[in-house]
């Protein structure tokens, strides 16, 4: 091959199952002066023999880079470094392009001798089995700024045609989401752009990959977003501060609502772009956007006071997972030299009562730095997350019980303070070095007129009390934050108490019987139907039929009903 015009990049992980259409597609462009290089970033499955048995096949074709695993970002560096086109184009492995996108996209890139060609793209929704073409811009001709503030697809890498030597100056980093973070920065600093108005590029969007999925590490799209405006032109700063906007707008409201909080730490870091930006003044509805600027979450700071006990590797590898840029703050016992200390938490100190002195120290700290406190017998999952936009949070251990295992606050917040204030007082739980969930419990009943009952509890619209379920046991309900993990457990067993036990089975109840209610009013004609309430009914009465009518509602839609709805039926049949 005298000359290449367009090397085509495809970064290669555990894509066997789709790997060869990929492939072939790049295969069968109508540019014949192409190369095609295949990075197999240390892939675990059959990918690696499908690259090298295609490169054997097409020597002329095709080159294989094999190398250890760094993730996407790196992979498509390495084919960037080694190609020889005049042309860069990515195709992930598990999509496809049109016969005519390379040639095409080439011969427009050269009449105008542009930096960046683009085409739109046809979203294939794989479960759903329907398709969209997402239009990248409504004209031919394309204004830099006003594409940057509006247009569609501009975060793709997979949809343009780059010239090579872009890549000589600039690099993925390794993170998710490295396409928010370069793309259109790269856009904005090589705005001479030409656009090929057909969907070439065949995006096959799947719910089970790591860009649709809840894990911890997709909080890297807020880095994403923050690489994106340092690095933009500063010639469309305020078009790419609008794109921004668009898009986490988006992101905090649909896509990705568990990092709300995160994203609300993003926009105060930029506050000054986003009030001043000319766009968001003009559009309303992305301008809804500036009213999180003044929202308080709750810092992201886990605060861990283990005095004379380390903290277990389990705790460890939890926040690495689902928490992997926050801060841990942890205090040993050296904490109690710097903290002025109740006469109770000496005392306690002195019997070698230390969980009496964490429960203090880590209220003292809390009040100080604001965060989420977690003592190390807990294990926190992603769904904590949300709780940040909280102001002040506890969660109930069962239907008296409230837990001191997990909860948080903003920094200096008036409910931590009054607690703090109760240990120099002269009351029971100084005197009987009582633990903090009793404290908590009994100073919530006493001064927001907390409820006893293991229900959700908003407090006077400050603080926010949870169910059993969302900061003490795990009931595999998806709701989860956080659980106890103090005793082992075997393989599959979930570890709860009496109390929460016995309450969820008087709630599994109560909603069944309420469900059967229900259930029971819509059968043959001459039976009440509780689509209005009961006339002349007291307003007990008519509470009861509007939670009646509420469960039934969700309760044949819910996972559970669905779950167990074969083993009804096995049960009605056995019963013949």
């Amino acid at each position: 091959m005298s000359e290449i015009k367009v090397s085509v990049i495809i970064p290669v992980y555990q894509v066997e199952a789709y790997l060869e259409r990929a492939v072939d597609s790049a295969l069968a462009q109508t540019l014949e002066e192409k190369e095609i290089i295949l990075v197999d970033d240390g892939s675990p499955d059959g990918s690696p023999e499908i690259c090298d048995r295609y490169a054997r096949q097409y020597p002329q074709l095709i080159r294989v880079i094999h190398k250890e695993n760094e993730g996407l970002g790196l992979a498509r560096n390495a084919g960037a470094q080694a190609a020889r086109g005049e042309y860069l184009a990515f195709l992930d492995s598990d999509d496809t392009v049109e016969p005519q996108m390379y040639q095409e996209m080439y011969e427009k890139a050269r009449e105008g001798d542009y930096d960046i060609v683009m085409c739109d793209v046809n979203i294939l929704y794989v479960e759903e089995d329907r398709s969209v073409i997402s239009v990248s811009y409504p004209r031919e001709e394309i204004d830099p700024g006003d594409y940057i503030a509006r247009g569609n697809n501009i975060t793709y890498s997979v949809n343009k045609l780059f010239k090579r030597a872009i890549w000589q100056e600039n690099r993925y980093q390794r993170m998710l989401f490295e396409d928010i973070a370069l793309i259109p920065a790269l856009v904005s600093r090589y705005p001479h752009m030409g656009y090929v108005k057909k969907p070439f590029y065949n995006y096959y969007r799947r719910s089970n990959t790591i860009s649709t999925s809840q894990v911890g590490a997709m909080v890297d799209i807020v880095k994403a977003y923050r690489e994106f405006l340092e690095e933009c032109s500063p010639d469309f700063r305020e078009e790419a501060v609008y794109c921004a906007a668009r898009q986490i707008l988006w992101n905090m409201t649909d896509s990705r609502r568990l990092f709300q909080a995160d994203f609300v730490d993003f926009l105060q870091e930029y506050k000054r772009y986003f009030l001043m930006n000319p766009y968001l003044k003009k559009d309303k509805k992305t301008g809804k956007l500036l009213d999180f600027l003044d929202r308080e979450v709750i810092p992201d700071t886990f605060i861990c006071v283990h005095i004379l006990r380390e903290i277990p590797q389990g705790y460890r590898d939890s926040l690495r997972e689902h928490f992997p840029q926050s801060r841990l703050l942890e205090a040993g016992e050296e904490i109690l030299k710097t903290l002025p200390l109740p006469p109770s938490v000496q005392e306690a100190v002195e019997r070698g009562n230390f969980s009496y002195a964490e429960e203090y120290a880590a209220l003292y700290l809390l009040k100080q730095e604001g965060g989420l406190v977690v003592f190390p017998e807990y294990r926190v999952k992603l769904p904590l997350k949300a709780l940040r936009m909280n102001r002040v949070f506890f969660g109930f251990e069962d239907q008296e019980s409230v837990s001191a295992g997990c909860f948080g606050a903003l920094r200096e917040h008036y409910v931590i303070q009054a607690l703090l204030d109760t240990y120099w007082e002269k009351n029971i739980f100084n005197q009987a070095l009582l633990p903090l969930g009793e404290r908590i419990r009994d100073f919530l009943m006493v001064h927001f007129g907390l409820q006893a009952n293991g229900r959700n509890q908003l407090l006077q619209k400050e603080v926010q009390v949870y169910l059993p379920s969302i900061l003490s046991y795990d009931m595999q309900d998806g709701e989860n934050c956080c659980s106890y993990a103090g005793y082992p457990v075997p393989r599959g067993y979930q570890l709860v108490s009496d109390g929460a036990l016995r309450l969820w089975s008087e709630r599994l109840m109560e909603n069944w019987n309420l469900y059967k209610r229900e259930r029971d009013s819509r059968g043959p004609a001459g039976k009440q139907s509780l689509q209005e309430p009961v006339s002349g009914g007291s307003l007990r009465e008519q509470q009861i039929e509007e939670r009646a009518r509420q469960v039934a509602e969700l309760y044949e839609s819910s996972t559970c009903w669905k779950i167990t709805r074969p083993l009804r039926a096995l049960g009605k049949w056995l019963g013949r």
